[in-house]
This record gives C-alpha cells, sequence and structure tokens, in this order.
C-alpha cells in the first residue's frame, strides 16, 4: 500500500480517558474525524497499556489534519 497524507494517521494528544474525550469531542467538532485508542483499558488498566499507567489514551487522526487539530487542542489544554 502507498502512503500518503489522507492515508497516514498520527497521534496528536495521550492523556487521561475522560480528557481524551473531551479532545475528540473537541476535534469532532471542528469535523476532525479522530479514534479513542485504549479508552476501555486506559480506565479501568491504564497500567497495561503505558509504563506507570501515564497517559494510556490516545487520540488519533488522519495526517492531513494534525497542525489544525495541534492547535486546537493546544488552545484547549491553556484554557483548562
Amino acid at each position: 500500500m502507498i502512503r500518503t497524507p489522507d492515508r497516514e494517521t498520527v497521534v496528536v494528544f495521550r492523556g487521561h480517558p475522560m480528557k481524551a474525550e473531551m479532545v475528540h469531542e473537541l476535534l469532532k467538532g471542528h469535523e476532525i474525524i479522530s479514534f479513542i485508542n485504549n479508552e476501555l483499558m486506559g480506565s479501568i488498566a491504564p497500567w497495561q497499556v503505558s509504563a506507570g499507567g501515564f497517559q494510556p489514551v490516545e487520540i488519533v487522526i488522519n495526517k492531513k489534519d494534525e497542525l489544525k487539530a495541534i492547535s486546537l487542542i493546544e488552545e484547549f489544554q491553556s484554557a483548562t
């Protein structure tokens, strides 16, 4: 398979499950398709998906939306 920017994915956020859900909704509100990795296991057994249970949940998006998403996430984090 040929990797093109519209087929590549990138992790734009790692953190607590509740905060990841807020970021997911923020991105969805700005028409950026995102997926949450480790949502369930990050909630019940975070130490099994990341070392020490630190930042167990990831938000994954399409590479082409990376700059817009990072800008939105930085704005969100500075406001919270």
